[in-house]
């Protein structure tokens, strides 16, 4: 009888640093609570081949104890004191790391301007950063009112200390949002949805210029999500001139 194994416990285990079939060895002698090589095989269908050698390298890492005989015998350490020490052995390697990085300082010829980031962690880490870092004015474009919801203490923050300018494709879809929103009309807003380049659709879903100096524009790629980030004073500033010409009465949407 093979065990079967939740997959996101075995995948859990791996992002913990076990290979998959440390992370089935380890899984099926918590389960049998001691058992031999054999059983440990047969019960996880980790190759018999490799088993020996999985388990005595989670013996070596203190995740199991040993029993000489014939046969050998196992048994799985209890998984609380496993993973707090996993944990503890994480942060403090994560520690030191850090203070290796912040080390480092090498000059280099030239910084780019423009970078790009995929991970929505990412995107919204650097969000905050630039938001961070704002010192007389802010103009946010959005069409995802659950990305802006994201920075809404950021933003409340932001209005008693610089020049905020929200801009918005639609605004029924805000209202949840405690801000004094602008509008677009439809033919902007179709514009920013109906972006093909090369075959890709792109839709605008959030853009923000910081200062005039520094804007990042997210954007979904067909089913991917990523985003620009544009640190050069004079496309930071024809961007600027763009969104200030949004702002006239010609695209901004009248009062109903």
């Amino acid at each position: 009888m093979v065990l079967q194994t939740n997959p996101q416990l075995i995948h859990n285990l791996e992002k913990l640093g076990l290979t998959e079939n440390e992370a089935k060895a380890y899984v099926g002698l918590v389960s049998l609570r001691e058992a031999t090589a054999r059983e440990i095989h047969e019960l996880t269908n980790v190759p018999r081949a490799k088993i020996y050698e999985i388990l005595k390298v989670l013996a070596k890492k203190g995740y199991l104890e040993v029993r000489q005989g014939s046969p050998t015998y196992f048994r799985a350490v209890d998984p609380k004191k496993v993973i707090g020490e996993i944990k503890n052995e994480f942060l403090n390697c994560a520690i030191e790391t850090l203070g290796q990085l912040n080390e480092l300082s090498y000059e280099l010829p030239k910084t780019s301007p423009v970078w790009y980031i995929q991970s929505d962690w990412g995107i919204k880490n650097r969000i905050r950063e630039i938001m961070a870092g704002v010192r007389e004015e802010l103009i946010i474009f959005s069409s995802n009112p659950e990305l802006l919801k994201e920075f809404k203490r950021e933003i409340k923050k932001l209005e008693k200390t610089c020049n905020l300018t929200l801009i918005v494709d639609e605004l029924d879809r805000f209202n949840s949002l405690p801000f004094e929103f602008k509008e677009t009309n439809k033919e902007f807003t179709d514009f920013m949805n109906n972006i093909v380049i090369d075959g890709i659709q792109y839709k605008e879903e959030f853009f923000m210029i910081a200062d005039g100096k520094e804007s990042i524009g997210v954007h979904s790629a067909g089913n991917k999500r990523e985003a620009v980030i544009i640190k050069l004073p004079i496309v930071s500033y024809m961007q600027k001139m763009i969104y200030e010409r949004v702002l006239e009465p010609g695209f901004i949407k009248q009062d109903r």
